[in-house]
């Protein structure tokens, strides 16, 4: 395994690997453009972040560090670290660890392009869907042409996220057993809150560049079945508009 490793390191550094040359999902996370893309997007993140920081140590060691965590990812090595919980008055947040997070928004930009397709436009939290403003304006262009309008919304949805069913829905449409592990280290993670160390068996990351993706994966099926009825549907998050 180790020999494994380091000649991935040694072809990782000698040879650049592009995103349009890559055949399979885990190339395509790995791949000189995705992983840049990902590391300029962490570097803008957290460029205000303590001097303490670990994004720091990043950065400052990235020419080095970059090539192991590509080889990591080839080899299906790759394992996130523990979250740190911190706690605000209204939420609390899981601190991913800057590798940890980068190789997060790395698999988001890869899995957003594969899911895209098959992902409801109806969708507006996604990226380039219009967003929250964009379905406020969607509902209100077009309420006076129903006599009646029915909203939902799913108490804490990230947190009530069941990771059976979502890995199933997820099992329809990825394939690649690598990037189905990372997927999973993603969901079944633990968190250290003040020493204590929790399992989390349930629900998503709130503040991880992935979580919306796959809070959109998760209510395809009711997606699905509103576009078969044919009313109007808008969905953000776990809200639902409909007339």
């Amino acid at each position: 395994m180790k020999l494994l490793h380091n000649t991935l390191v040694r072809k990782l550094a000698t040879k650049p690997t592009t995103f349009t040359s890559m055949s399979t999902l885990l190339e395509k996370i790995a791949s000189d453009e995705v992983i840049n893309t990902a590391y300029q997007w962490l570097c803008k993140k957290r460029q205000h972040y303590h001097p303490n920081a670990d994004v720091w140590q990043l950065r400052r060691w990235w020419h080095e560090k970059k090539p192991i965590l590509q080889a990591q990812i080839l080899a299906g090595n790759f394992q996130f670290r523990e979250l740190r919980l911190i706690r605000g008055e209204e939420k609390s947040i899981e601190w991913w660890s800057s590798v940890d997070a980068l190789v997060l928004k790395a698999m988001t930009i890869v899995l957003t392009e594969h899911l895209k397709p098959v992902l409801s436009p109806r969708c507006f939290h996604l990226a380039g869907n219009g967003g929250l403003k964009g379905a406020v304006r969607e509902v209100a262009a077009n309420v006076e042409e129903y006599p009646f309008v029915f909203r939902t919304d799913v108490k804490g949805y990230y947190a009530s996220i069941n990771h059976g069913i979502l890995m199933n829905i997820v099992g329809k449409y990825i394939q690649d057993d690598a990037v189905l592990r990372l997927l999973w280290g993603y969901l079944r993670r633990y968190v250290s809150d003040g020493g204590e160390f929790i399992d989390i068996t349930q629900g998503i990351s709130l503040g991880c560049p992935l979580s919306p993706l796959m809070g959109a994966l998760f209510l395809k099926p009711l997606d699905d079945c509103m576009a078969e009825l044919g009313c109007f549907y808008v969905r953000y998050m776990g809200a639902t508009w409909g007339l």
